[in-house]
């Protein structure tokens, strides 16, 4: 039986501890020891930017490029990325098409500002994650492209359900190899697993619809949860991408949402104009600044160039789209909770059911229509307030009704995902836990509901328990702890539309 440590809820203080960066790498400035500094969007002054019928005319093509699992790589294909990783970590900081510049437009602690750093990808995840990373995946791989000299480099990507074990490659310690990172977790390097349950989080992920929905459970869940699980560098959002494994996790990313496309069923993305006409600046292989809109990643293969090696390039589904049409709140809790690494189990039969009461009232029915057909329900819990004073190495589980004594499964009827400490430490920068407030984290626990039998009332009693979850190493799990703070916890019931 797996160890694992159960955490309750219950009052605590303490200091957030941020994983900093400790190394220097050859031609990039000294690491400065000051505050994350995330900036606002802004649109930058005096730029020229090329049109949309230029940016179709430079970078359209016939080819279609293959982006093919790690694990497939020959030796030749390996050493042309660290040919072009090492060519662009030679180059000075202040050049678009260098690492330290490339990995500041993700998050940096840098202090100059410089065009396109510190992009506010994070502050509208919520729509635009998917999207952003796409775009930023793009140009990233077209510059390494021209660094490495091999005309068909594409970047890999780590099929972490197939194999939880980083490719080795990414782990080889060997001195002067640009592709490892010694700040990652001792496991992760040495060859261990990440937790199975992230893999289970991601086929959970998967059956969600609409596109919001199921973006916000994948970016909450597994994603944020493959970065805390490797630690060191990957676990920090202004330092993530010092990390060359984060170009194998985020080309994953985007594989899986070309995988959830392919399911059909009404998986469609955004038409919304907000979506489509975001705007954000790149740097092409030149280093000339590009805008790109959300219209111009919507279909890979005709609008930039390339396929997955296990997807087929063309998606075609019925005619079909499931919108969200409304949320109305059921219940929540209160108080102040922490995950202290105890057994026990936080319960809301002390709330008032006002809520839930109210909703029988009006609905007259006491149970969900999980299974209408033109006007499905689903069931989301919102975690609100979440803090961080300690990570862990590896990821944090969260159950719903799991019974007194049972070991916990992710594989069972009670799991219901993960906790995004990705985005809750981000969010915790700069502040002490009494001042951390991150945005509503939020989970679909629908699947779960439907397999316990759920009605609306029973949620005046329902439990929430949290898990820590270690890697795994020669077949056993490396224990690990954290203390994080979850201020509520509420549910509510989502409305949908069948068009």
């Amino acid at each position: 039986m797996k160890n694992f440590v159960l955490f309750s809820v219950s009052l605590f203080t303490g200091i957030f501890m941020l994983i900093g960066f400790s190394g220097k790498k050859m031609s990039e400035p000294a690491v400065i020891n000051s505050p994350v500094n995330i900036v606002e969007c802004q649109t930058p002054a005096n730029v020229n930017f090329i049109t949309t019928e230029e940016f179709n005319a430079r970078y359209a093509t016939n080819e279609l490029r293959v982006r093919r699992n790690a694990d497939s790589l020959s030796q030749a294909e390996i050493n042309a990325i660290k040919v072009g990783i090492l060519k662009m970590r030679a180059l000075p900081y202040t050049n678009p098409t260098s690492y330290t510049y490339q990995s500041a437009i993700h998050g940096t602690t840098l202090p100059d500002n410089l065009l396109s750093w510190n992009m506010c990808h994070r502050s509208g995840e919520g729509v635009f994650f998917f999207a952003w990373h796409r775009m930023y995946l793009f140009f990233f791989e077209r510059i390494l492209r021209a660094k490495s000299g091999r005309a068909n480099l594409t970047l890999p990507y780590w099929n972490y359900q197939l194999n939880p074990v980083m490719p080795y490659p990414w782990r080889d310690k060997t001195i002067g190899n640009p592709l490892y990172n010694a700040t990652r977790s001792g496991p992760i390097n040495n060859g261990g697993a990440l937790p199975s349950s992230i893999s289970t989080a991601i086929n959970n992920s998967l059956a969600l619809i609409p596109y919001y929905t199921f973006q916000g459970n994948f970016n909450s869940g597994p994603h944020g949860s493959v970065h805390t699980s490797v630690a060191g560098d990957m676990a920090v959002v202004a330092t993530s991408v010092k990390d060359p494994v984060f170009w194998l996790h985020h080309s994953n990313v985007d594989r899986l949402w070309e995988q959830w496309r392919s399911m059909c069923g009404g998986r469609t993305n955004p038409t919304d104009a907000t979506w489509l006409n975001k705007t954000y600046t790149f740097f092409d292989e030149y280093g000339t600044p590009v805008n790109m809109t959300g219209s111009q990643v919507v279909e890979i293969s005709t609008q930039l160039g390339y396929r997955y090696d296990d997807r087929n390039p063309v998606i075609t589904c019925p005619a079909s789209r499931i919108s969200f049409a409304g949320r109305q709140s059921l219940i929540k809790k209160e108080a102040t909770f922490v995950m202290a690494g105890q057994t026990q189990q936080t319960n809301f039969s002390s709330e008032s059911p006002a809520e839930i009461e109210s909703f029988i009232a009006t609905k007259n029915r006491r149970t969900f229509n999980f299974n209408n057909d033109a006007n499905p329900e689903r069931l989301t819990m919102i975690l609100e307030g979440v803090g961080i004073e300690q990570m862990p190495q590896g990821v944090i589980e969260i159950y719903l009704n799991l019974p007194a004594g049972a070991t916990p499964v992710a594989e069972s009827n009670y799991f219901v995902g993960l906790l995004d400490l990705f985005s809750a430490q981000h969010h915790a920068a700069n502040h002490t836990l009494a001042e951390q407030a991150t945005e509503p984290l939020e989970i679909d626990v629908t699947r779960t509901a439907q397999a316990l039998g759920l009605t609306i009332p029973d949620l005046r009693n329902a439990t929430v328990t949290f898990i820590t979850r270690g890697l795994e190493l020669n077949g056993r799990e490396v224990r690990t702890t954290a203390n994080v703070v979850v201020r509520h916890i509420r549910f509510s019931v989502d409305r949908y539309s069948v068009e």
